[in-house]
């Protein structure tokens, strides 16, 4: 066996940005005196968002200060601000945290020496800040972003970094990082931290035979907004409620 990587998603699977609680607040606040009775500034952000993704323009769609600059100009208007310096500002204790499994789940990782990058479909500029604050950062080899690969998870083309070497992704989403990772060939784990404490007795290779589990498939891509037939690939390789429980599947394959 070779010496697999190992990638992990940033937002939820390992930490909580300051998008919706901070940095969305502050843009609509600002938008709103330029809009019409009952025109939600959020409303414009999602169909422009929304018009990116229909043409599979998945990069640009993470792209969130050219989405603030597209509706700003469709209202004649300028922001005073960019979401980059917005994030910058918000990534403050207390705005921002991690979960509590994973400082000591990415430890455990690096003592081995494994190699260990963040694969995210949140900008750079956008997620370093966030890590930089959190000390996520140092356990990374790397960041791979939609601005740097020019591709964005569910595209297989994202997940190329790791060749000629095999990889293990960690995701919470599983019509980006599970679907993703299915479709480049790499083993895909599907954290979830709210599994009933039942399904903590067994491993995660287990838990995907456990006989509510495609229940919990199909009720995790409702939520996600799926709408087409759910297939093998939509189904992770294992599942996971902690990253303490990586390492194991790590040695699996190595």
């Amino acid at each position: 066996m070779d010496r697999p990587w190992l990638s992990f998603d940033l937002d939820h699977t390992l930490m909580i940005n300051p998008f919706r609680r901070w940095v969305f607040p502050e843009i609509s606040s600002w938008l709103a005196p330029f809009l019409g009775p009952g025109d939600q500034p959020m409303e414009r952000f999602i169909a422009e968002r929304k018009k990116r993704l229909e043409a599979q323009q998945l990069s640009a769609s993470y792209d969130w200060d050219d989405i603030l600059l597209t509706v700003s100009a469709e209202l004649g208007v300028h922001p005073p601000f960019t979401i980059e310096k917005l994030v910058r500002q918000h990534s403050a204790t207390g705005k921002i945290w991690l979960f509590s499994d994973v400082l000591p789940g990415l430890s455990s990782l690096q003592t081995k020496g494994i190699p260990m990058v963040a694969a995210t479909n949140g900008f750079a500029k956008y997620q370093r800040p966030v890590t930089d604050h959190l000390g996520l950062t140092p356990y990374f080899k790397d960041f791979h972003t939609p601005c740097s690969v020019g591709f964005a998870k569910p595209e297989p083309q994202f997940f190329r970094f790791a060749e000629p070497y095999s990889l293990i992704h960690v995701g919470d989403r599983l019509d980006q990082d599970i679907l993703g990772a299915n479709r480049a060939g790499a083993i895909s784990v599907w954290i979830d931290r709210d599994l009933p404490a039942e399904w903590h007795e067994l491993s995660p290779k287990e838990r995907c035979f456990h006989p509510l589990f495609r229940s919990r498939v199909e009720e995790k891509l409702a939520r996600e907004g799926w709408h087409s037939p759910i297939t093998e690939e939509n189904l992770p390789n294992y599942l996971i409620v902690s990253i303490k429980e990586v390492l194991t599947i790590w040695k699996n394959h190595h």
